[in-house]
């Protein structure tokens, strides 16, 4: 397949960058940005939109994971940071932002994202040394494609800052494919700006800029470039001292045991064939949302390394791969959990821009041995692509639960004197959704998201678990309340995300307090209440 350029005596000594031919002759490597690109830019982020089902995204009421991440938007200012916990400030901050009166549209954030992540494939691609302009842009459609309509892309429409890390990620990566093009001084800096630009909106790109440096010292190294060598080294260090700084200070302090315990079994043990065996099963359990066999996947990535290095790209080239080494050793020490879809979204679609890459110069290789045979490849390749992911266009992967309809029928038909009881996983749906009312957000680092959410000045009481115990002394304490209320009072009992076990524990509380409490359809997560007695309650 044709390479980059070789380096002729012209080329700036001691850089190890490939230099680019800025002539507009197609028949040699040109990056430079025109009309053309922009124009698919635009089709591509139009058509982003519209492969998500956005009508449902804005209608569909949040789940538990998208409700703790939502109240965000209620808490002040300051609090943010403290609150955060998974979520970078920049994302949360972005919510808190988002305006409107929708009581979804925080989720326009996570497309906002899908459609800049699908623009930073396009750039990534087109950014490399293709041999001429229009295999280039070529190259760059097939990324842009992959990257728009691969399952797992498709799914990510829930309101989490999975889509954020992936476009972080895509756009360190472009910066150190710039850079390792570009011959003159500290370009290493751009990549080091870019870097700590990110980390704000996604913690995994620390992972990413790591990686990428990693792959501009690689570069280097290859080119014997003692004066790149040093440049990188030097900025290197110095961004790592500032992303371990900022980590050090906002990220680390926000997390727990309670959510490192949550993705136990997603972290790696063992000895390393022991962790080669475990990333295999974990492919194989994500081979759908890949769009593609694993042995498919694993061999494209491979073959995308090859053609990076072949047509010069080296510093992308190392720095995927050791991209996956990191993320493989961060697991072993129990510190980032591996090949989950969400957590690893951004690791998924950088190496899916790798295949895209393997795929374009496969048929780059066809094309130029036989045009009809690679005529008729790519369009063989295309539609198997598009047949396997074409059923996952426009679909919403968001759970269904009805904590907003429990919510507002509560907030519709009780009164002052009446008492709410929520469980444990309800809590934060409840308080988002509580028409104008103010949250009061108390850390907790007992539970997962860090916090529990409560609304201010309400007559309630909020389950604390979701073992036996915890939900009797709820219930016990909810009753306690209602029948010290004026009378004619109820007591509503708002029930989200109920787990089988909650359930049995919510039955057997009923009967233990000789409790027959009537059921409200309010979806598929029914609201429980209790009548006023027709008599004064004994004892």
């Amino acid at each position: 397949m044709p390479t980059a350029e070789t380096e002729t005596d012209e080329t700036p000594p001691d850089t190890g960058a490939e230099v680019a031919s800025e002539t507009d002759d197609e028949s040699t490597p040109s990056s430079r940005w025109d009309r053309f690109d922009t124009a698919i830019v635009l089709v591509a982020a139009i058509a982003t939109v519209f492969v998500h089902p956005v009508h449902q995204m804005l209608s569909r009421p949040y789940w538990l994971d998208e409700a703790w991440v939502a109240i965000l938007a209620k808490v002040s200012w300051a609090r943010l940071p403290g609150l955060s916990l998974t979520n970078p400030i920049g994302f949360a901050a972005l919510i808190k932002l988002m305006p409107g009166s929708g009581l979804q549209r925080a989720r326009l954030v996570v497309l906002g994202f899908s459609v800049l992540t699908v623009v930073a494939a396009y750039v990534l691609v087109r950014l490399l040394p293709w041999a001429t302009r229009s295999w280039a842009r070529f190259s760059a459609v097939i990324g842009t494609v992959v990257v728009m309509l691969a399952p797992l892309s498709l799914g990510r429409n829930d309101l989490k800052q999975y889509t954020s890390d992936a476009f972080c990620a895509l756009v360190i990566l472009a910066m150190a494919a710039r850079v390792d093009r570009v011959a003159q001084p500290a370009p290493a800096w751009w990549l080091a700006i870019v870097s700590v630009a990110a980390l704000p909106f996604s913690s995994t790109s620390v992972f990413v800029s790591a990686a990428a440096f990693a792959g501009l010292l690689g570069s280097a190294l290859i080119a014997r470039a003692r004066n790149r060598i040093v440049e990188v080294l030097v900025t290197g260090g110095a961004t790592g001292v500032v992303l371990a700084g900022y980590f050090g200070a906002v990220v680390l302090p926000n997390t727990n045991a309670k959510l490192r315990a949550y993705w136990n079994t997603y972290y790696l043990t063992g000895t390393p064939w022991h962790m080669v065996h475990a990333a295999w099963n974990r492919l194989t359990d994500i081979v759908h949302p890949l769009g593609m066999p694993v042995v498919v996947f694993i061999a494209l990535f491979l073959v995308g390394v090859v053609v990076l290095l072949l047509i010069g790209a080296r510093a992308v080239a190392v720095a995927v791969p050791v991209l996956w080494i990191e993320m493989a050793i961060v697991a072993r020490a129990r510190r980032y959990p591996f090949l989950d879809l969400r957590t690893s979204h951004f690791l998924l679609v950088s190496s899916l821009v790798v295949v895209a890459v393997g795929v374009a110069g496969l048929l780059q290789l066809v094309l130029g041995w036989q045009k009809i045979v690679g005529t008729i490849a790519s369009i063989a390749v295309a539609a198997l692509f598009l047949g396997s992911v074409r059923v996952h266009v426009d679909k919403l992967g968001i759970p269904f639960e009805t904590a907003r309809e429990q919510t507002q029928y509560v907030a519709a038909h009780s009164t002052p004197s009446d008492v709410v009881l929520v469980n444990s996983s309800g809590t934060y749906g409840f308080a988002y959704y509580w028409p104008d009312g103010k949250v009061v957000a108390i850390t907790d680092h007992s539970v997962g998201q860090g916090f529990r959410a409560q609304v201010a000045g309400l007559n309630a009481v909020y389950a604390t678990g979701r073992t036996d115990a915890a939900v009797l002394d709820a219930l016990r304490a909810a009753v306690a309340r209602w029948h010290a209320a004026p009378p004619g009072s109820r007591l509503y009992i708002v029930r989200s995300h109920v787990s089988a076990g909650e359930k049995t524990a919510w039955h057997r509380a009923f009967a233990q307090l000789g409790l027959h409490p009537r059921v409200i359809s309010t979806g598929v997560e029914p609201l429980v209440v209790l009548d006023p007695p027709t008599s004064a309650p004994s004892g």
